[in-house]
């Protein structure tokens, strides 16, 4: 069975007014009925379910810090967990060292909030052709675009259910809770359902110029470039674990990943922001503005050229659990800068993500642990994307309007991330809650695209285009500063590629998935030296078990059976 779970709700109103001692004056019989029977009669109707399912993608703390932060970036080798010391976010801490266990509190709102978007992507699903009966007087296209709108949806929940905890539960009807026994689909089973829904988006999808200014909404292009990651990560496993069990089924299709993603390319949707050196106002600059890199990483570059699909945060105002800001930049800004007199003040941030000297190397290309990169080794603050990624002694931060020398006192690895600092004005001196930034988080860049084109180009023996579209991500880094660096390739390898994925998109929350999907995780995980946590921990990652999250404990107690951990978990 394939299913979600089915909630009846029905809400009585009843109306009591006046005074006395005898209960005359009560009508017990309810003068307004809802129930989901009677609830949808237009499109008007079914729209507040499709944008519940977007809603889910602004919860607290679930798409941005947990998927972003504990899953994506932590447990790689780019960045540790930070915080102010070795007790801070200790379930994350866990993650850090492959310790982590399946009943760690607080980490399993994942799979549940990926599950409620389901929940309601399939409820619109459910009734949309009964509403379009009801509701002749609205555009069959608007129908249809919608309905492509949460196939998207529930495609790209599924998507990130499968990178964390691989084979899961396929929800595609809406049943009732007899959910909760539903055993695991296997990833091929989970990648070909993904991709028939995002196949049968496409078609109905508007462009993203065609949003304005509903940005927000899946394009043609959002669900074209999730297909080829699909195909990339099924392709993957396919090629980098024969024999696995998990992955029984899996296929080549770098032909199809790299079709989508030309797609992308090719569509005149999209762009390498900064890619002919066009410079950018900034707070960071307003005098002679920034680089293409540096800006797309500000809130005025939300939803720019380079923007695929992303999480439309604003800061609203609503309250700790229901603002539809993001957490990621006070989790990941800088807790100290200095004072001029001496001593230091509270910037805000709780300084998580923070970098490690193995993504300097990288940075580099000093990391020794890679053996075939082509590029020549170099000063790692000569590429501009190093400065816009890592902040470290003697780096300044805005408070106040002003800036000071950043503190570096009790930070894990004495540097910190600063993709997702913002000014005072946009964020600082006007919040309310912590988690009320209002950057977007951006999910699928045009340069993640790019790179992909790349990889399947490299896979399908077609070096020279793979060269040319990895150029094109070292050209827009090299026209975003005045180093001359990073220099274009002469040739490729795998390696070249997954380097420079690794430096384009660090602390964004792809490097553990991009490790695992090519079985590189040993490689650049097992044995790394937490020093920075105290008290030099080596992390052992085990092939053939973390890879993937164990399923949370409590859902397996609650399917009675159904649900199953892989064997390594058991």
């Amino acid at each position: 069975m394939k299913a979600t779970i089915k909630i009846f709700t029905t809400t009585v109103l009843i109306l009591i007014a006046g005074y006395g001692c005898d209960d005359s004056f009560i009508d017990f019989s309810p003068i307004a009925l809802d129930t989901e029977e009677t609830f949808y009669e237009n499109f008007a109707d079914l729209d507040m379910t499709a944008t519940a399912a977007y809603a889910m993608l602004c919860s607290r703390d679930i798409f941005d810090v947990f998927y972003v932060i504990a899953y994506g970036s932590v447990p790689a080798d780019d960045s540790e967990t930070g915080g102010e010391n070795i007790n801070d976010w200790p379930q994350i801490q866990r993650f850090d060292r492959m310790t982590h266990t399946a009943n760690e509190t607080g980490v399993d709102a994942i799979w549940a909030y990926c599950y409620k978007g389901i929940r309601m992507a399939n409820e619109f699903l459910d009734r949309v052709d009964e509403v379009r009966k009801l509701d002749p007087h609205t555009s069959p296209a608007l129908f249809d675009q919608r309905e492509a709108e949460m196939k998207f949806l529930r495609a790209f929940f599924h998507f990130i259910l499968a990178q964390i905890y691989g084979g899961v539960p396929i929800a595609d009807i809406l049943v009732d809770p007899e959910m909760f026994e539903t055993p695991r689909n296997s990833v091929k089973e989970v990648y070909d359902f993904i991709q028939q829904d995002l196949t049968e988006a496409i078609p109905h999808l508007p462009y993203k110029s065609q949003l304005s200014p509903n940005y927000g909404r899946a394009s043609k292009g959002a669900a074209q470039a999730l297909l080829a990651k699909s195909y990339i990560y099924e392709s993957s496993y396919a090629r980098f674990y024969p024999g696995d069990e998990r992955f029984t089924g899996c296929e080549e299709n770098w032909d199809l990943a790299l079709q989508y993603a030309e797609e992308v390319i090719n569509s005149g949707e999209y762009n390498l922001v900064g890619i002919n050196g066009e410079r950018f106002n900034s707070w960071r600059d307003p005098i002679n503005h920034v680089g293409g890199y540096r800006w797309i990483f500000t809130l005025s570059a939300d939803n720019s050229d380079e923007s695929v699909f992303e999480i439309q945060n604003v800061m609203d105002g609503r309250g700790w659990t229901a603002t539809r800001g993001s957490y990621i930049t006070t989790y990941t800004t800088a807790r100290f800068y200095e004072l001029p007199g001496g001593g230091t003040d509270n910037v805000g941030g709780w300084s998580f993500n923070a970098p490690t000297k193995y993504l300097v190397d990288a940075f580099g290309n000093r990391d020794n642990r890679y053996t075939n990169l082509s590029s020549a080794p170099a000063d790692p603050e000569l590429d501009p994307r190093y400065q816009t990624t890592i902040a470290q002694e003697g780096d300044t931060i805005m408070v106040d309007n002003n800036w000071y020398p950043i503190s570096f006192i009790n930070l894990p690895t004495g540097m910190i991330g600063r993709k997702y600092e913002c000014s005072t004005d946009e964020y600082w001196a006007v919040r309310t809650n912590d988690n009320e930034g209002p950057m977007n988080i951006r999910l699928i860049r045009f340069a993640d695209v790019v790179l992909f084109a790349a990889e399947a180009a490299y896979q399908t023996g077609q070096t020279g285009k793979a060269l040319e579209y990895l150029n094109m991500v070292r050209k827009r880094a090299r026209m975003s500063g005045d180093t001359g660096h990073p220099a274009d390739l002469t040739s490729i390898t795998l390696e070249d590629i997954i380097h420079e994925r690794r430096i384009e998109l660090a602390l964004e929350g792809h490097r553990f998935f991009d490790l695992v999907r090519v079985d590189m995780a040993h490689q650049f995980i097992n044995g790394i030296n937490l020093a920075a946590l105290g008290d030099d921990f080596e992390v052992s990652f085990i092939r053939g078990k973390h890879e993937f999250w164990p399923i949370p404990l409590r859902e397996i107690q609650l399917s009675n059976g159904g649900l199953e951990q892989y064997p390594a978990w058991q």
